[in-house]
């Protein structure tokens, strides 16, 4: 069994996406890694566009984010800072199947 992780937050983010959450109180807001957290683990059936692709699917443009979920940055990569926010989030009912390569060529 994986030892429990925690997510380590400062207060100081932890407040301001408390306060960006309000701006939508409707949508849900979930955790992206699990340990113990302000806010519910994410579901498996909701990602963001990105970890859609990694699936071969895609969200189609104009579509409503579901949730939303904390990306997993933070901190500083080469130099530029990356700020731990809220990424729109989609359920895969909303999700269409990316066409494949071959089927392009016929």
């Amino acid at each position: 069994m994986l030892p429990e992780v925690l997510v380590a937050r400062s207060k100081k983010v932890i407040d301001r996406l408390k306060a960006e959450q309000a701006d939508n109180p409707k949508v849900p807001h979930y955790e992206s890694r699990p340990g113990e957290s302000c806010w519910p683990f994410q579901p498996d059936d909701i990602k963001t566009a990105g970890y859609w692709k990694q699936d071969r699917r895609r969200v189609p443009k104009g579509s409503e984010p579901a949730a939303y979920v904390i990306s997993r940055q933070g901190g500083s990569l080469h130099g530029s800072v990356l700020l731990t926010r809220w990424v729109p989030a989609y359920h895969l009912d909303q999700t269409v199947p990316m066409n494949s390569k071959s089927a392009d060529d016929n």
